[in-house]
């Protein structure tokens, strides 16, 4: 009788040792879960596209990019949720500089499909006309690319992003439209009656006008529907 009441004590603390070393393994498993491969090797292309002489991207390194500085991830699956790189070039109101030079945004940023927030503002791109790949981020719904040095015509592509509600192109250099319409929140237009207002914006988008223009039109914030 003694001896099968060790046995069973035996085996009670045999139970809870196998339990404790599961939910130990798993847990740990989860904490070390780094981000998507694909995802990953983008960032790094990024990464060597741009000059970083200011050091903004010193925590970019080791296979875990959900831990980068910048970096936002889904918790539920990981992916890269969030890219917020901003800089501060040409803001008076800061003591130090700090930001990327490069001469366009690196096409293997189009990998991160599943960006929800975008935010390259304050850097310089030398001119380069935004990437027509951000139209292909379907669910990003804030994009801020001002202070950026971008050039030339708004991508038409931007238009296909349906979830957006802030847009911030300010003070670039001169940058045009062809079709005011698809950089334009509709909604906006429709809710605010100034549909009078937004054909003399396009005019002067032709007329090139913009930089001064978006000072007091942009960001755009887009109402909930």
């Amino acid at each position: 009788m003694g001896n099968q009441w060790v046995w069973g004590l035996h085996l009670v603390f045999l139970s809870m040792f196998l339990v404790a070393t599961k939910h130990t393994c798993l847990g740990a498993q989860s904490s070390t879960r780094s981000c998507h491969e694909r995802e990953r090797l983008a960032l790094l292309q990024f990464k060597d596209s741009v000059k970083d002489d200011f050091k903004m991207l010193p925590s970019w390194v080791g296979s875990d990019c959900c831990s980068w500085k910048g970096i936002r991830c889904d918790g539920a699956n990981g992916r890269v949720a969030g890219l917020h790189l901003r800089g501060n070039d040409a803001n008076r109101y800061y003591e130090e500089d700090y930001y990327l030079e490069g001469d366009k945004v690196n096409p293997y940023l189009a990998e991160l499909r599943h960006l929800q927030h975008l935010d390259l503002s304050g850097n310089n791109f030398y001119g380069s006309r935004i990437p027509k790949f951000i139209g292909s981020f379907k669910q990003l719904s804030y994009l801020n690319l001002s202070n950026a040095y971008f050039s030339g015509i708004i991508p038409h592509h931007i238009g296909n992003l349906s979830n957006l509600k802030v847009l911030d192109l300010r003070s670039n250099l001169m940058l045009t439209s062809n079709d005011m319409a698809c950089v334009t929140p509709q909604p906006m237009a429709e809710s605010s009656g100034r549909g009078t207002e937004q054909n003399r914006l396009s005019r002067s988008f032709h007329n090139n006008y913009y930089t001064n223009l978006v000072k007091r039109y942009v960001p755009y914030r887009i109402p909930n529907k």
